[in-house]
């Protein structure tokens, strides 16, 4: 099991009993993928994994293929994440919390 420290209530450490995997669940915000077993920060990162093929069925893409914002995703402490807040857009965020 991972040692996390919460940042919200509804932070806690959650596993999938299919896959064995263990991830921080980050609220709403984390989603475990039932098909690939994936991890993601985030439903837009999620979603950009999963496509249709020409055959109508949806499926998963390997998440070291998969670009959001026009940059590849990437792997931090076992969850798939979108691209890095600029310095400026992080200090705009800490500025309205």
């Amino acid at each position: 099991m991972v040692s996390v420290t919460p940042t919200s209530p509804s932070d806690h450490n959650t596993s999938h009993g299919a896959c064995g995997k263990t991830w921080r669940q980050r609220g709403n915000r984390t989603g475990h993928c039932g098909a690939c077993h994936e991890t993601f920060e985030g439903e837009t990162v999620f979603d950009a994994h999963r496509i249709t093929d020409k055959q109508g069925n949806r499926v998963c893409l390997p998440p070291s293929e998969v670009k959001y914002a026009g940059v590849l995703l990437r792997l931090e402490n076992g969850t798939w994440r979108g691209p890095k807040m600029s310095a400026e857009a992080l200090a705009r965020r800490k500025a309205t919390a």
